[in-house]
């Protein structure tokens, strides 16, 4: 594993994190992968960075890295996010997950479904007093008296304009509570206009093949200094080889960027998934970049992605020119 210093915070983080959005969910798909056990892992394996949220999995997602990584919390780097608010059902759903877990496994129930079923939608919550009980749950569930990296999640433009969280979180990072904050963006477009005009040392936003707008926009010019954290390497399943061309035509505007690079993978005789983690590897100044993860089979691939050869400089500008 290789590592990389994350801004100008002082902290040293691997080249991939572990994204945490499905550890601890409802739903595994039949597999029977410990989450715990998967996360130290990761961590044997050199991954130092997890990446997760107060809302993933209701919470759960946090109190397993903190039950992983209990009496070693010095080696790894949590970033955590706060601004979602769940509505009471999914509170509920918190406290019976693991009286629901055994029998859904065994039930032919979707995820999707199940989740249809559950009234009430995800709503913000940027004030003070929210994020403050945020972070003091997100502490909590993660046995730990700090977060490395605390970050608005998903915030809109009007709220990051009134700059009244800049306040707050300065204020976490004083009390010890915080040792960097930043944002978690949706897109490359609010990336790109925040990355040069805040005050703020972590920035996360999509980079990958079906999103190369950030390598000319939020990659370049002077960034503050702040630690960049890129997600979505593998186009949210877009990439995947079991989808026909008709599949994806139907998923996406980006069907025919996908098949040609499928095909330069082919020719280049890498797994696509391979080319897309090399690629996003090779981004300037990016820290780390994050890679969904909930099951040992998952680990164990990415990491073989990992340690693959490195993109040829030829292999990177074509990929930038599809």
């Amino acid at each position: 594993m290789r590592y990389r210093e994350f801004g100008d915070t002082g902290m040293q983080v691997s080249e991939i994190g572990f994204g945490c959005a499905r550890i601890g969910g409802m739903f595994t798909q039949g597999d029977a992968s410990d989450p715990i056990v998967v996360l130290q892992q990761a961590a044997e394996a050199g991954i130092t960075f997890f990446d997760t949220a107060d809302i993933y999995s209701q919470g759960e997602s946090e109190a397993l890295l903190g039950r992983a990584f209990e009496g070693r919390r010095d080696q790894v780097v949590i970033a955590t996010k706060g601004g979602y608010t769940l509505p009471g059902q999914r509170r509920l759903l918190a406290k019976v997950k693991p009286l629901v877990r055994p029998l859904l496994r065994i039930l032919p129930i979707t995820r999707e479904s199940f989740l249809s079923g559950i009234v009430g939608a995800l709503s913000q919550d940027f004030s003070a007093a929210h994020l403050t009980r945020a972070l003091e749950g997100s502490l909590r569930r993660l046995r730990s008296e700090y977060v490395d990296i605390y970050q608005l999640h998903s915030p809109p433009a009007s709220i990051i304009d009134q700059g009244d969280w800049l306040e707050t979180l300065a204020g976490f990072k004083q009390q010890g509570k915080v040792r960097a904050f930043g944002i978690a963006a949706d897109s490359v477009e609010e990336a790109q206009s925040w990355a040069t005009t805040l005050p703020m040392s972590s920035l996360q936003f999509p980079l990958g093949l079906l999103d190369l707008e950030g390598l000319d926009s939020v990659l370049t010019g002077d960034r503050r200094n702040g630690g960049i954290i890129t997600r979505g390497c593998f186009g949210g399943g877009l990439l995947k080889d079991t989808l026909t061309s008709d599949e994806l035509q139907a998923l996406t505007p980006k069907w025919k960027q996908i098949l040609a690079f499928h095909e330069q993978a082919k020719g280049s005789g890498r797994p696509i998934l391979e080319m897309a983690l090399q690629f996003s590897l090779c981004a300037p100044h990016a820290a780390v970049t994050l890679l969904g993860m909930r099951t040992e089979q998952q680990l164990r691939a990415n990491l073989g992605h990992y340690a693959a050869m490195p993109l040829s400089t030829e292999e990177f500008n074509t990929i930038v020119r599809c």
